[in-house]
């Protein structure tokens, strides 16, 4: 009985990660070779390009790992051009704010360029469609309340790959160990570099995780 339970849960734990693997690579590639649309007509999943002179913060979602251990703040901008034709929600880094944008919230020197992919607002937990409309209504503007730009597509592309070769490592080093293990040589110098790489490439894999936890 604890024989079978063992294979039915690695049985499980290698589907997750074969589903977390493909959708990390499905990702990560969507990401990095997402196409570039005309601001006018670009839907979810495509890249807009345009530029900004000026910037206001709208919103903060502070994250925290199980409620508690504070990981991450993500920053919400409205962005407008010079024309006023292109007001998105974009979402930088707050030093990203502090470099392009001045106190009074105008470009300093030359407009902005922003490139950033457009992603589901429902999908962003912290970030909701009605807040946004409320938001809206208060003060005139008019943006898309359904979408948000994502000026860091990039860096998640990235990650989502690395995070798909960590993975890969893991199950390599995973084997590794298990066939030591039957040759009594855990303890030789090939076991002990083997254990270390999972442990570091375990710890790797979680900080990339918690980059992605909403």
């Amino acid at each position: 009985m604890r024989a079978r339970n063992s294979r039915l849960s690695i049985i499980i734990v290698s589907v997750f990660a074969a589903i977390f693997l493909v959708m990390s690579i499905i990702g990560g590639i969507h990401d990095l070779t997402a196409r570039t649309a005309p601001v006018e007509t670009a839907v979810d999943g495509e890249v807009i390009e345009y530029d900004a002179f000026y910037a206001l913060e709208v919103w903060v979602i502070s994250h925290k790992l199980f409620g508690i251990i504070p990981t991450r703040q993500e920053y919400f901008y409205l962005t407008v051009s010079e024309d006023g034709a292109e007001q998105y929600l974009v979402m930088a880094s707050k030093s990203w704010f502090d470099d392009n944008f001045g106190s009074d919230g105008y470009a300093r020197g030359d407009d902005v360029h922003i490139s950033a992919i457009l992603r589901r607002v429902v999908s962003k937990n912290g970030l909701h469609t009605g807040e946004i409309n409320d938001w809206l209504s208060e003060s005139g503007v008019s943006i898309n309340e359904y979408l948000y730009a994502d000026s860091n597509y990039k860096t998640s592309g990235v990650l989502k790959i690395a995070a798909a070769a960590l993975i890969v490592v893991i199950a390599a080093l995973v084997i590794t160990l298990v066939r030591l293990h039957a040759l009594q040589m855990l303890n030789s110098k090939v076991g002990t570099a083997a254990t270390s790489g999972l442990i570091v490439s375990i710890l790797a894999l979680a900080v990339i995780l918690v980059w992605f936890i909403d």
